[in-house]
């Protein structure tokens, strides 16, 4: 397959992307990403992925449209163990989904965590009810590991999350 996307480092001209997406509710029902009620709010948002290490802009290439993100988030700093482990976080505009641009997404970032950082393995956050972020999570190798009913964590937050899990050696012998 041609390389049909790229990844690249946020930008702050793509707050008004941001922006589309978090006026939506769509997005903030998925994924729990933030509302944003201007541009305003938007230009904060994209400075604070501006300044993620591993936050990155998904793209087309014949465009150059960005149509996603994906990040990689620290777990901990306090061990050895949670330095090398992260978790993934990631966003598809649903314009785009059913495309397989996520996945081709994923596996760039899931072979730089593994193969350039160094990392052990990598975790997934998802809303219970995001039904196809949870099997692409499957297809590309996580397991479900636990749940965690949100609610019971703060009263303002009423959702369950579940946490999959994809081992370092598990991804490389699914590349074989």
């Amino acid at each position: 397959m041609a390389n049909r996307i790229y990844l690249r480092p946020f930008n702050l001209s793509d707050a008004s992307t941001l922006l589309k997406w978090g006026q939506d509710e769509y997005y903030q029902r998925l994924a729990g990403f933030g509302h944003y009620q201007n541009l305003g709010d938007a230009e904060k948002a994209a400075g604070q992925y501006v300044a993620r290490k591993y936050s990155y802009a998904l793209c087309l290439c014949q465009s150059q449209k960005m149509i996603g993100l994906v990040e990689l988030y620290e777990r901990g700093v306090s061990t050895k163990e949670l330095q090398a482990t992260k978790e993934i976080g990631f966003l598809l505009d649903k314009d785009f989904s059913g495309h397989g641009y996520m996945t081709e997404a994923l596996k760039i970032v899931l072979d730089y965590a593994f193969q350039k950082l160094n990392q052990t393995e990598i975790w997934a956050g998802v809303f219970e009810n995001n039904l196809r972020s949870k099997k692409l999570l499957i297809r590309l190798g996580f397991k479900f590991i636990y749940a965690v009913d949100i609610s019971k964590v703060s009263e303002f937050s009423q959702y369950q999350e579940d946490y999959f899990l994809l081992q370092k050696a598990q991804w490389l012998e699914g590349k074989k």
